[in-house]
């Protein structure tokens, strides 16, 4: 197969990534994938395969009339079996152009998070509505957000398969940490739907009443400047430190850290999926897809959405676990990744999804 995977811009965002490393796979796979991007960006993709940016302008994203036809151009000359659509602009964007184009090929939406929380007013439910009845098929990155896409919108047409994200089974050797510090660790876009202003909240009263607490936050985003002025502002600054963007976080995490992810929304974050996999504990709100994974006591700690107390206690009580209970709960989080999540499983749901849907059409047309 010939697959186009539409990004919205290079950047190192769990959407871009994931198309990036699914792309990959399905090159080792012996499909011809080519990544292509709407807007300019810098970050360098873990994709080694051809890759062309559209560099559209951000200021004629609602009526981009030029970069439509630039698309369809694209797809009548290269021809691919299919296009999907990851996240952002690209369900507006390719949808737009095969209607005013009329090109062909089947269109796949990947639908990575609870599209309901996005859903400003009708107009934007409208839009969203007329935009998935006009896909092919619909990849849920879990059943919560399957459920919640479908307990908004009315399908007659679309494919729909619930797929989850996969990841690379490379475990690095985390390093040690003898500070004596209780360490905390984020990983995560500086966007709202991280919740770092309910985060800092949590941990300055962790704070308070221990000092030996320690906060690290990496990512980019548009609310970076925000938080570091929010950290200030509550004196925070010898507790918490702020490292930006890297390729690489968890060689930045000790392997005594538990990772934290209070978010807001989510559909099924791969942060969590890597520390398991490096035996890092994981506390989390139980948001989206994250209780598909996360089991209480089993594979985690998944606290319920926005009970800042208990989440405060869990920090607490796994700051205390003894190692073999702690060592019992990162295992089993550890055998769930390698047996269900890895990057080569998920590549062949996403084969067998492509061709169960060309395989429709094809029949429709016969």
């Amino acid at each position: 197969m010939k697959i186009f995977q539409l990004i919205q811009k290079p950047q190192e965002r769990g959407a871009e990534l994931f198309a990036s490393l699914l792309s990959e796979e399905l090159i080792k796979r012996g499909h011809e994938v080519v990544l292509i991007s709407i807007f300019e960006g810098n970050a360098l993709l873990p994709f080694s395969g051809k890759q062309i940016q559209l560099r559209r302008s951000l200021r004629d994203r609602l009526w981009d009339f030029k970069g439509w036809k630039e698309f369809a151009d694209l797809i009548k000359r290269e021809k691919p079996d299919l296009i999907q659509a990851n996240a952002g602009d690209t369900l507006k964007f390719s949808v737009l152009s095969r209607k005013m184009f009329g090109w062909k090929a089947p269109i796949i939406f990947r639908n990575a998070s609870l599209m309901s929380q996005y859903i400003s007013n009708p107009w934007v439910r409208r839009l969203n509505s007329f935009l998935l009845n006009q896909v092919d098929g619909i990849a849920s990155v879990s059943k919560a957000s399957q459920e919640d896409m479908n307990g908004v919108f009315t399908f007659q047409k679309p494919l729909q398969q619930v797929i989850p994200i996969g990841i690379l089974p490379k475990v690095r050797e985390l390093k040690k940490s003898d500070s004596g510090r209780i360490e905390l660790v984020h990983i995560g876009g500086f966007t709202f739907e991280k919740n770092h202003f309910h985060l800092l909240e949590i941990f300055e009263e962790l704070y308070a009443e221990d000092s030996r607490f320690h906060l690290t936050l990496i990512g980019n985003g548009p609310l970076l400047e925000s938080v570091k002025e929010e950290i200030v502002k509550r004196r925070l600054g010898d507790g918490i430190v702020v490292l930006g963007s890297l390729q690489e976080p968890f060689a930045k995490v000790s392997s005594n850290s538990i990772l934290l992810l209070p978010s807001k929304i989510e559909g099924l974050p791969s942060v969590i999926l890597e520390a398991m996999m490096h035996r890092i504990p994981v506390i989390a709100y139980g948001v989206g897809g994250i209780p598909e994974i996360l089991k209480n006591g089993e594979t985690g700690w998944c606290i319920a959405p926005f009970e800042k107390d208990k989440f405060k206690k869990a920090i607490i009580e796994v700051s205390c676990l003894n190692s073999t209970k702690k060592n019992e709960i990162v295992d089993n989080g550890h055998n769930l990744v390698f047996s269900k999540y890895s990057l080569e499983s998920v590549g062949k749901e996403f084969e067998k999804f492509y061709k169960k849907l060309l395989n429709q059409i094809r029949l429709y047309l016969n």
